[in-house]
């Protein structure tokens, strides 16, 4: 019988494309959220270790910091396609207070949504 090409961890290597993609898909879908690891993990039946190690192997970061990551992506792609209030697009990618965006944002770019807006055009 032929041995199973397992990671670490037990999960088959095929299988760990499938579960980042559906990871990747549901955050993107729910980026509004409140997203916590044991979420994300219950929603492809593994256990909140073995995704942070699918995360780190595959992101080099945590599964918060992917999370922040996409909201941050998010916000700024409505910063540039809309005129939207930058607190409502705070709101909208799921932070609850605009002064934490703000300083997240500028930590992740390098300048304030308002400047990155203005750096667009819009």
């Amino acid at each position: 019988m032929e041995s199973l090409p397992f990671e670490e961890g037990g999960i088959l290597k095929m299988e760990t494309k499938e579960i980042l993609d559906d990871i990747v898909v549901y955050i993107e879908e729910n980026i509004g959220g409140r997203l916590t690891v044991g979420e994300l993990a219950a929603e492809v039946y593994i256990s909140p270790a073995q995704l942070q190690r699918l995360f780190r192997m595959e992101f080099q970061m945590t599964v918060a910091e992917y999370v922040r990551v996409c909201k941050l992506k998010k916000a700024l792609a409505l910063l540039y396609e809309t005129d939207r209030k930058v607190c409502d697009i705070a709101y909208d990618v799921g932070f609850e207070h605009e002064s934490s965006f703000i300083r997240s944002f500028k930590r992740e770019f390098g300048v304030t949504p308002h400047e990155a807006r203005k750096h667009s055009g819009n």
